[in-house]
């Protein structure tokens, strides 16, 4: 039984009369960059997470970046994150001119641990000049990190935190006594729309979240080419903004974003459920967080076994992340070694994620488990 690890097709069939509508007004009037759509989904978005402002840019990489730069991070700049992510965190980072500062994960939910980036910061004994900037939390697979505690730690070493929530649209985390977005909790939120993501443009995108106007305009110039007026540039920019094409899909799927996570959420209880009695580690959620489960990541010592036979059933499968970022070739230069980052590595060896889109079906979900039960009992 072929079960699809994502069906984007499902999913565009159920706005594709939207889209189209939105496209026949882009084609009348060619408005094909910075098209009224632009304005009216970062008005939208912004409503949608609790956000004074949103600026749409090219790719989660772009708001990463840009996020970044417009924060005061550079050269001679540290900026704490975890190296069980996606390698856009750290390019981000380097492309700011900082220098990126692993620590570990919390070995229960993946996401940063706080403690050890109390622990660096205490110590003293930093990597460059300037010392931390900035910290980036990295929500996985759509949990939030602890904000709470860690925005705490930031406060007092005056760090900006810049949330990396590309996985994350939708999550809810509980800061200050109140629920908040994902990405509208710390100094910047940075989202990706990349097609497979739960709010998934038909190409590249991106978005930043914050409540300080100053960082929101410094991000409006710097993604087109730091224009003030149309011949006047301010300071050599980027070419990072957000197509009006885009804007479109990614208005039609905003207002079914709440919906389809939802089913997500039911999905996920379901898999835990049904692979209750197996050997297999599932996601949890800690008190004053609420997931989206971009993705259901289980963690298995057997998790080549679990793929083989997800694998041979047909079933779509994937590893996020088989390489944790201090072992990557790419991030040799920072000079870490295997063994320094014990969770993340023992992360990286053991997740497989399974199926997730809200329009998996129930038997789909019992055929994905037993699949997984199989593979283990033998």
């Amino acid at each position: 039984m072929p079960i699809k690890f994502l069906d984007l097709a499902a999913q565009n069939a159920e706005i594709r009369a939207r889209v189209d509508e939105e496209y026949e007004r882009i084609h009348r009037a060619t408005a094909y960059v910075g098209g009224p759509q632009v304005a009216q989904f970062e008005r939208r978005f912004a409503q949608y997470l609790g956000a004074a402002h949103v600026i749409g840019v090219g790719s989660g990489t772009d708001a990463l970046r840009l996020a970044l730069i417009a924060a005061g991070v550079g050269a001679g700049d540290e900026v704490i994150t975890t190296p069980m992510t996606f390698i856009a965190t750290v390019e981000a980072i380097l492309q700011a001119g900082a220098t990126p500062v692993f620590v570990d994960i919390d070995p229960e939910t993946g996401t940063i641990d706080v403690q050890a980036v109390r622990r660096y910061l205490d110590a003293g004994s930093f990597r460059s000049p300037n010392g931390p900037r900035a910290v980036v939390p990295v929500h996985l697979y759509g949990l939030p990190a602890a904000m709470d505690p860690l925005l705490k730690v930031a406060r007092r070493h005056r760090l900006a935190v810049i949330e990396d929530a590309c996985q994350a649209h939708g999550a809810r985390v509980h800061v200050g006594g109140q629920w908040k977005r994902a990405g509208a909790a710390g100094t910047i939120g940075c989202f990706s729309f990349y097609p497979g993501k739960n709010l998934g443009a038909w190409g590249e995108a991106g978005a930043i979240a914050t409540d300080d106007p100053q960082l929101a305009e410094r991000v409006s110039v710097l993604r087109d080419h730091g224009r003030v007026s149309h011949y006047l540039h301010r300071e050599s920019g980027y070419n990072a903004r957000i197509d009006t094409l885009q804007a479109a899909v990614l208005l039609a799927k905003l207002e079914r974003l709440d919906e389809w996570n939802a089913r997500r959420r039911a999905i996920a209880r379901r898999y835990r459920e049904l692979l209750s009695g197996t050997a297999v580690r599932t996601p949890i959620e800690p008190e004053g967080t609420e997931s989206c489960y971009h993705l259901f990541v289980i963690r298995s010592a057997q998790r080549d076994r679990i793929r083989d036979a997800l694998a041979q059933a047909e079933i779509g499968c994937g590893i996020h992340y088989p390489v944790p970022l201090h072992l990557q070739p790419a991030c040799g230069a920072l000079g870490y070694q295997r063994g320094e980052f014990a969770a993340s590595e023992q992360w990286a060896a053991s997740v497989v994620s399974l199926p997730m889109h809200p329009h998996l079906t129930d038997r789909e979900i019992s055929v994905v488990a037993q699949t997984v039960a199989a593979a283990l009992a033998k």
